[in-house]
């Protein structure tokens, strides 16, 4: 963001964490980092308050920041294909942390990565509907990050809940026979 930037009024604040990750990768996801500012901005739109005009003094240079980044975008290569970039930095972002929550490793690192993966499958909302398995991992993500930062909070380290084998078979039984036709 510009130096020059003004504080974020209040009605503005849910679109902080858009910022704040197109400001992290800038350097180095170019593309990513564009399309959380371009996400900010729409719900930043979306979302202020219209009596309030610190909302647009916030909102305007962002704007002129995404012309400028639009037209040196323009000469980057892949720029076509921003939705499948984000998405998948966003998978895999979300892999590492999904590794070490299952390894039993998980700590703060690992709650910022599931974190920073449900921020990224957000920003991926701006071109439609998630998939259902990118939805189910945005979900997940989301709700693994909570469960992570408690237990980082109370001490101790968050383990994924264990399911029998059998009830796994259970269940893909269960969902076969759903899906089966009569």
């Amino acid at each position: 963001m510009a130096a020059a930037m003004p504080d974020m009024p209040p009605s503005l604040k849910s679109i902080k964490e858009y910022l704040v990750k197109s400001k992290q990768l800038a350097n180095v996801k170019p593309v990513v980092s564009h399309y959380c500012k371009v996400y900010a901005v729409e719900q930043g739109l979306k979302k202020r308050d219209k009596a309030d005009k610190s909302t647009l003094s916030f909102i305007m240079p962002l704007m002129d920041e995404l012309e400028k980044e639009k037209k040196e975008m323009a000469e980057l290569k892949g720029c076509e294909d921003a939705q499948m970039q984000v998405e998948l930095f966003a998978l895999e972002i979300f892999k590492k942390a999904d590794d070490q929550y299952y390894a039993g490793t998980a700590n703060l690192s690992t709650y910022q990565s599931f974190r920073a993966a449900a921020t990224l499958f957000e920003v991926c909302l701006q071109w439609g509907e998630l998939p259902p398995d990118v939805s189910e991992k945005y979900k997940y993500a989301k709700v693994t990050a909570i469960e992570i930062a408690k237990a980082v909070k109370e001490g101790r380290v968050a383990m994924p809940k264990q399911t029998s084998i059998a009830e796994d078979i259970q269940g893909e039984l269960d969902a076969e026979a759903g899906s089966s036709p009569s």
